[in-house]
């Protein structure tokens, strides 16, 4: 059932305080992904953004890389930016 866009930012904010002692950083941020792909409510923008953490989430980044890029995009979908 898809969440409201307000509900999956708590969602995705709750996975990054507990990201540094995840088992398996990649689901973890898979979840992330997952988690802001399933609500409504972006606009065609922020769309974008969900998609390409998408498409570098599937590049298979380095795993030191992958909380800065998740905290990168959930920074750019906070309101007011």
């Amino acid at each position: 059932m898809p969440s409201s866009r307000s509900g999956a930012l708590d969602a995705a904010r709750k996975l990054m305080r507990g990201f540094a002692g995840a088992p398996n950083p990649r689901r973890h941020a898979q979840t992330l992904y997952s988690e802001l792909t399933h609500a409504e409510g972006w606009s065609a923008a922020e769309e974008e953004m969900i998609l390409s953490l998408g498409a570098w989430l599937q590049a298979r980044p380095n795993l030191a890389d992958l909380k800065v890029g998740c905290e990168k995009t959930l920074a750019q979908l906070q309101p007011g930016r």
